[in-house]
């Protein structure tokens, strides 16, 4: 008999996604990637290691990993049988969460990277998940949905539980878990994310990096690659499909549009890199609803 292959689903609300996967997984690891939103995985079972700042972490059952925006890491699920949720936070979102809170910091970030068997908070998971699935099914056979609140509130649910527990939420001055040591290559990054998405190959040249790191070329790509867990130009592309992502569920503009916007040549190629970074296409995406 063949091995079975892990079964995904994707939803989606205001201000967030979430992927669903259980069954088999785990044979090929993901490449280094990140996204614009806060992560927030529950391992419902099975293990999963993962790469963040170059340091091999691994997930077990009831734990819970805390990914900041633009975060690189790697994810790898082991054994026959796994079974993950994960939820994908807008930073606009978390911003009015602070607001709410009354908090200092209104752009947290995670101080640590993995909520040991935290039932609390993987409740709060898995009860989001439930009603999210309650939510599509209802709308698919033309049942009367539950209430937008129940929603909301699940959500709200867990992200108190993430960002009062584990970010810098109430204490500014504690160290995120992205945090990029070397001086030098933090500089370039905020160089990188200060840059319009269609910005000109001159902007974003290795000649340009590189002076901006006030390194040699050849030592920079090997202190960024290090530093980061990726190349400069693979951060690069990640941050454009980043952009474009937000841009789908924001707008209502043609894919072909946010493609070119997004410094892409055409539709197709667009639609491969996304499917490949998303694991969707940019119409699925896009149909997930409006942030």
């Amino acid at each position: 008999m063949g091995r079975r292959r892990a079964e995904t689903g994707f939803y989606g609300g205001p201000g967030f996604s979430l992927y669903h996967a259980r069954g088999a997984e785990g044979q090929t690891p993901l490449e280094p990637h990140f996204h614009d939103e806060y992560l927030i995985s529950a391992q419902l079972r099975g293990d999963e290691q993962v790469h963040v700042g170059g340091k091999l972490h691994r997930f077990r059952e009831g734990d819970v990993a805390l990914i900041n925006p633009q975060q690189v890491h790697t994810g790898n699920a082991r054994g026959d049988e796994i079974e993950y949720v994960s939820l994908y936070v807008d930073r606009e979102l978390v911003r009015r969460l602070a607001d709410e809170l009354g908090a200092p910091n209104h752009e947290p970030e995670f101080t640590t990277l993995r909520a040991s068997r935290h039932r609390d908070l993987v409740g709060a998971m898995a009860n989001l998940l439930a009603l999210v699935q309650h939510r599509d099914q209802a709308a698919a056979d033309g049942h009367d949905l539950p209430s937008e609140l129940d929603v909301h509130t699940a959500l709200q649910q867990v992200l108190v539980w993430a960002f009062e527990g584990f970010s810098n939420l109430r204490v500014p001055r504690m160290r995120s878990t992205a945090r990029v040591g070397h001086r030098k290559i933090a500089r370039v990054l905020d160089y990188l994310r200060d840059l319009p998405p269609n910005a000109g190959a001159d902007e974003a040249s290795l000649d340009r990096l590189a002076d901006q790191a006030e390194l040699s070329k050849y030592h920079f790509v090997r202190q960024f690659q290090r530093s980061v867990g990726m190349t400069p130009g693979a951060y690069l592309r990640r941050m454009r499909l980043c952009h474009a992502a937000r841009l789908l569920r924001r707008r209502d503009d043609p894919i072909v549009d946010i493609a070119m916007a997004v410094g892409f040549a055409d539709h197709p190629s667009f639609s491969r890199a996304f499917a490949r970074h998303m694991g969707m296409t940019p119409s699925q995406y896009r149909a997930l609803g409006p942030l």
